[in-house]
């Protein structure tokens, strides 16, 4: 089987999975936005029954401010009486009380608070004037200033059930009698405590919402107070989806509801339909896929047959390609791979601006060698020298090669200051060898003369200037003597 008839196979079964994936997907996506549409709808209708509610308790104060206008001294007793009755009929409202204002001389007016009606529970702000107390006075202020209800932040407020928290509602309260269009003085504020935790904790009881995480806020409180309640279910939110449903401005306070649905809560409402759809697909693919496999098993083991026929050819290209760029005798570069090191090194050095010193080493006398010991003698001779010359090689850039017939070359990039001692290295570690040469007119053993040339490549120069300078040198050392090694200038 063709390489593209099993290519146009596997994209027919990409397109059944994507394609029945796209269609559940589709249906998932719409799914889950009628369930969000229905999530918003019970937490806009929550959010109104909190409202509702809110508006109801502090009507209670409202109810007491009509004792103080049809009076205007009212009595503990009086107060305590009336008080009794709107907490029997406000049962979330935990206290009401009376913070008649004060003045003093030479200073802001006091609010302590006279009256409190609470049942068994004693008020640390009893007797206290409120105005002190920072979190109080802000609301006080502004009551004073709109005339109007307000509320303050979440505090604590019983001295015996500390973790007891909730808003203080201040009502300001103004004598009668005054003309229309003057201001009433302010005789003080109708106080009422209100749990508001605990009044979304009673309505969640009347109305249950399974599955939501719940989140009261206060917006116009400080960031530490913000949450006025918060309703953790057991399974955990998801975090994709958040809605918040802003409230009226209650007591001068901007409430807002936020709301999660867990995980849960969007399993529930979804459908089977998506994973009915992925297994059909599913199902259909598989079908597909065993006739695919039957047919590609066959094209497969062909294939594998061409493989290890092509990877043996590749062998032997590779080995091929080796034998082309090493000199059959010495076993060191040859001549072509040589000339190709030198140019990739000369322009790697023109970009990288960085010397480069070529190696020309010319074994003494060798014509000689050979006619006294023999050609065979003489092909030895050339080994040694080009394994001694390969071993003072010892970065990978460098390159040892034959140069040709008894001529060797090193290419040393980077290479500068150092070249001299390098060179000496080399004539040494030759003489080191002592191989036997009785007909030389320099030594009696094997040495060479090096000729050396440095040079930082620059552009539009060619890499046979430093051939020239290096043979120029070598030509320098025989002529003083040979055994020697010889900079180019």
């Amino acid at each position: 089987m063709k390489r593209s008839q099993t290519l146009a196979l596997w994209l027919l079964i990409l397109a059944c999975l994507a394609l029945s994936a796209l269609v559940a997907v589709s249906f998932y996506r719409q799914e889950r936005r009628e369930t969000l549409a229905g999530f918003t709808a019970e937490v806009g209708a929550l959010g109104s029954l909190l409202q509702q509610d809110l508006n109801l308790h502090l009507e209670a104060l409202y109810q007491l401010k009509a004792l103080f206008n049809g009076s205007s001294v009212v009595e503990n007793t009086e107060f305590q009486r009336v008080a009794a009755e709107t907490l029997q009929r406000h049962r979330n409202i935990l206290a009401l009380g009376w913070a008649p204002r004060v003045a003093q001389e030479a200073a802001e007016p006091s609010f302590p608070l006279h009256f409190l009606a609470a049942g068994p529970r004693r008020s640390d702000l009893l007797d206290v004037d409120l105005a002190r107390v920072p979190a109080i006075n802000a609301a006080l202020q502004a009551a004073r200033l709109q005339g109007e209800l307000q509320a303050t932040a979440l505090l604590p407020f019983f001295a015996e059930e500390p973790q007891l928290r909730g808003m203080l509602a201040l009502l300001p309260i103004y004598d009668n009698g005054y003309p229309a269009g003057e201001k009433a003085p302010l005789r003080g504020f109708i106080v009422g405590f209100l749990p508001v935790d605990q009044l979304l904790t009673n309505l969640l009881q009347q109305h249950p919402f399974v599955d939501i995480d719940l989140t009261l806020l206060d917006n116009t409180a400080d960031l530490a107070q913000r949450i006025l309640y918060r309703h953790r279910p057991q399974s955990r939110p998801a975090t994709t989806a958040v809605h918040l449903t802003p409230l009226s401005k209650v007591a001068g306070r901007l409430l807002c509801l936020r709301a999660k649905p867990t995980d849960h809560y969007l399993a529930l409402h979804a459908s089977r339909v998506p994973h009915l759809i992925v297994v059909s697909g599913f199902l259909f693919t598989l079908l597909l896929t065993a006739y695919l496999r039957m047919l590609v098993v066959r094209s497969a083991e062909i294939e594998q047959l061409v493989e290890a026929r092509t990877r043996k050819l590749h062998e032997a290209n590779d080995k091929l390609a080796n034998l082309s760029m090493t000199d059959g005798l010495t076993g060191i570069a040859n001549r072509r791979n040589f000339d190709s090191h030198l140019e990739v090194e000369w322009k790697r050095g023109i970009r990288e601006r960085q010397p480069l010193t070529l190696m020309l080493i010319d074994i003494d006398c060798f014509k000689a060698y050979n006619d006294h010991y023999g050609h065979l003698q003489g092909d030895d001779c050339l080994r040694r020298v080009a394994r001694v010359l390969n071993e003072q090689t010892s970065r990978p850039r460098d390159l040892a090669a034959r140069y040709g017939g008894e001529e060797f070359a090193l290419i040393l990039p980077h290479t500068d200051s150092a070249a001299r001692t390098l060179g000496e290295q080399c004539r040494a570690a030759v003489n080191a060898r002592t191989l036997p040469h009785v007909t030389s007119s320099v030594a009696s053993h094997i040495t060479v003369s090096v000729g050396i040339a440095c040079q930082i490549p620059q552009r539009g120069s060619q890499p046979t200037e430093l051939i020239a300078m290096a043979d120029q040198a070598l030509y320098q050392a025989k002529r003083n003597g040979r055994n020697r090694v010889m900079l180019a200038d």
